[in-house]
């Protein structure tokens, strides 16, 4: 213990002295771009910061290194070998430890490591990883003449139906594909993405929570942080290289690029590169809109999520099987809900409203200064405003409605039934997306998924919770669907712990193998004689449904063209130097190592940590949760077995890093790449004071937080024993064979 304090308190003194001196290294105009503008836009900018590739690289799909990099649906990950090994964050695969999980077997808590390829888990019958082969741009094919339908929904419609004829030409010609048309920059864009679909995922190595995620919920989105978010999966094909279902059978699939692990890492003012899929970014909206969501729309979300967290805590109560059913959805919830409030927080605090209409107000006086500008963009911005007033009529009601319908999985399952039910006898170009043929496999297996987390315990606790909310609304406020589920009878809190209780009672939904069947071969005819409760409130239900859809169609239908003519007007106005938001497509984001000054005038911080500080952090703690890290990683630390993994600029095997680059959700486990292309490590995380740059970027305080190469190898080598897999990664092992 002792020796761990004072080698702490040397390496803090050291991180003092660098960080008073640490400067500002680079400007830092933020963007997620899409490839062919680091192409077509950045490629000087890259040069003159020591890229030691072609940037012309970045224009194609199929080239190094974009096609090394690829999406785990809902985050991103990289391949590390040529046998189709990828790395992603701990936070990544924790659905999968729980997938593989049981009561005296929490792997969530204990990690994982496959000995061997046999011992390697599957990931379960969601478990994905996308290679993105191709990226067409098919704007024409979908905006072709739509000026001329007046109909704003009978416009959507046509759009929609364009883009599926488009999807299924497209994964027609290329089998075991996924394909979906994507929308940039408002509706200015349409590109088709095509994506190669391997199903067979399998868990190679996560390590213990105490590493993957040290410190949890209380350092999250903070900084200094001292997190090993890493995670090994692999990704398995049949014997004929097609992608294929889990068989043991199949073999490792071979990608046609692969990373390789950085030698030395990466340095305070490198060049770093962040290549995924971020997901939702929300800088292009209006500053109406802004001043809605942050007004409206964020503090409802934050204020019932961390009541339905605290709900579903006081459920599980220290039952361990239940604590592993709920991990995953308390996980998310937690981790959405900090951000939420730091971009609130930043939202109040750092005039980022204000911001946004100053800068609009520029935008619109810029417009008005020609009678050229005039005449084409003139009125956009409050045209766009007045049909987003339109809509957010009967918000309330409407918010209700999708919590209650969401918030029990057994309803949820139940409004798919019914809706497959009316979807099935149509053609398949008129189905809705994601009801489609191509979807059948994928709900059932999201049902099978499904049951590994279903427990009635936290299903009906939080439909409770969601109707005790609407219950709270006025009388002519409450969705219909209340009105059905309650009756005539009173909606007290007892009223409704009743009713909920009788409903899970009489539901047959809980199996899976009804849902199954049901999902299968269910016709509307024979669902309107079903007894089962759930089966009737998903059909009174489903015309709310679908008015609300046609609603949010039609006001779709009017956006198509005046989005893309805004979008239009901010691109000339900041001379095409605009990246589109985030939107679940491959983006670059670069910029440079570097610390930054949480608060105006102090000195800019150190950006690396090291594993003298978490072993510091541990001991002051006392090893207890969050900050239980192993004792085996103790032990190492204590007994100084760093190897070539100890850099001496961080005092030690460094842990976590800072840059300054532009990322947000999605990229969770995308590589960090040096200016050779190397793996120098993988992003996990954002710092607080930075969130808010979801909605205006923020280059002074906006952070990315990743882990770095030389713990992961560390970890693999000194603490866990997984030297098979450095050495498939072309890191040969010290400590360990």
């Amino acid at each position: 213990m002792k020796s761990i304090r004072i080698a702490a308190l040397l390496v803090g003194f050291v991180f003092l002295a660098v960080s008073a001196s640490a400067g500002e290294l680079a400007y830092q105009p933020g963007g997620m771009w899409m490839p062919q503008q680091i192409a077509d836009v950045h490629a000087d900018t890259l040069r003159k910061m020591g890229l030691k590739f072609d940037p012309q690289n970045f224009g194609d799909m199929l080239a190094f290194p974009l096609n090394a990099v690829v999406s785990l649906g809902g985050a991103s990950a990289s391949f590390v070998s040529p046998d189709g090994l990828c790395i992603t964050n701990h936070h990544c695969v924790r659905g999968y430890l729980q997938y593989n999980s049981k009561e005296g077997r929490n792997l969530v808590v204990d990690g994982y490591l496959a000995r061997s390829r046999k011992e390697e888990l599957p990931c379960g019958p969601t478990a994905r990883v996308f290679v993105t082969t191709a990226v067409t741009d098919v704007t024409d094919r979908v905006l072709g003449g739509l000026k001329d339908v007046a109909d704003d929904l009978e416009r959507f419609k046509t759009a929609t139906k364009r883009q599926k004829e488009i999807v299924k030409e497209a994964e027609a010609a290329a089998p075991g594909t996924r394909c979906e048309v994507v929308t940039f920059y408002g509706g200015a864009k349409y590109y088709l993405i095509t994506r190669l679909e391997l199903r067979d995922v399998r868990l190679v190595w996560a390590p213990h929570e105490g590493i993957g995620f040290f410190g949890g919920e209380i350092d999250n989105w903070m900084w200094p942080r001292h997190d090993g978010d890493f995670g090994l999966v692999r990704a398995y094909v049949g014997r004929d290289g097609k992608p294929a279902d889990y068989s043991k059978k199949n073999v490792p699939y071979k990608p046609k690029s692969y990373f390789r692990l950085a030698p030395k890492g990466i340095q305070e003012g490198d060049l770093a590169m962040v290549i995924g899929y971020p997901g939702r970014t929300m800088r292009l909206m209006t500053a109406y809109e802004m001043s809605q969501f942050v007004g409206w729309e964020m503090p409802r979300q934050l204020d019932q999520a961390q009541r339905q967290i605290d709900l579903v805590r006081k459920t599980v109560d220290g039952d361990e099987a239940l604590a592993i059913k709920a991990s995953g959805m308390l996980f998310g919830l937690e981790n959405r809900n900090k951000k939420r409030g730091g971009m609130l927080e930043a939202a109040r605090t750092s005039g980022l409203e204000q911001k946004k209409a100053a800068d609009e107000k520029k935008l619109i006086d810029w417009i008005a200064a020609t009678p050229e500008r005039e005449q084409k963009y003139g009125g956009v911005v409050e045209e766009i405003d007045e049909i987003v007033k339109e809509h957010e009529q009967g918000r309330e009601t409407r918010l209700a409605f999708g919590n209650i319908i969401g918030g029990s999985s057994l309803l949820s399952a139940a409004i798919t039934i019914a809706r497959l039910a009316e979807e099935r006898p149509k053609p398949d170009l008129e189905r809705e997306p994601g009801l489609q043929q191509r979807d059948w496999q994928r709900i059932e297996q999201a049902q099978e998924r499904n049951q590994k987390d279903y427990d009635r315990r936290i299903d009906e606790a939080v439909f409770e919770f969601f109707l005790r909310e609407a219950a709270k609304l006025p009388a002519d406020q409450r969705p219909a669907i209340f009105n059905d589920i309650m009756g005539a009878g009173p909606a007290t809190a007892d009223a409704i712990h009743a009713r909920v209780a009788g409903l899970y009672d009489k539901t047959g939904l809980a199996n899976l193998n009804t849902r199954l069947k049901l999902i299968r071969a269910a016709d509307t005819a024979a669902l309107k004689k079903s007894k089962d409760p759930m089966i009737q409130f998903a059909l009174k239900a489903l015309p709310v449904i679908k008015a609300e859809e046609d609603r949010s169609k039609r006001a779709a239908g009017a956006m198509l063209f005046l989005r893309p003519l805004y979008f239009e007007a901010l691109s000339e106005f900041n001379n095409g130097r605009i990246a589109p938001d985030a939107n679940g497509t491959i983006r670059v984001t670069f910029g440079t190592v570097r610390g930054f000054s949480p608060v105006a005038g102090r000195p800019v911080c150190f950006p690396f940590t090291n594993v003298w500080q978490m072993a510091e952090k541990w001991a002051r703690n006392k090893g207890e949760a969050p900050y239980n890290a192993p004792q085996k990683l103790i032990a190492a630390i204590n007994e100084r077995r760093f190897g070539p993994y100890a850099d001496a600029k961080a005092g030690g095997v460094p842990v976590d890093f800072l840059t300054d680059l532009d990322i947000t959700n999605g990229n969770s486990g995308s590589p960090t790449l040096n200016a050779a292309g190397e793996f120098a490590g993988i992003v996990f995380d954002g710092n607080i004071e930075g969130v808010g740059s979801d909605l205006v970027f923020q280059p002074d305080v906006t952070r990315g937080i990743h882990a770095d190469v030389r713990y992961l190898e560390w970890l693999l080598d000194a603490v866990d024993g997984g030297g098979y897999l450095l050495r498939e990664m072309g890191v040969k092992p010290v400590f360990c064979e």
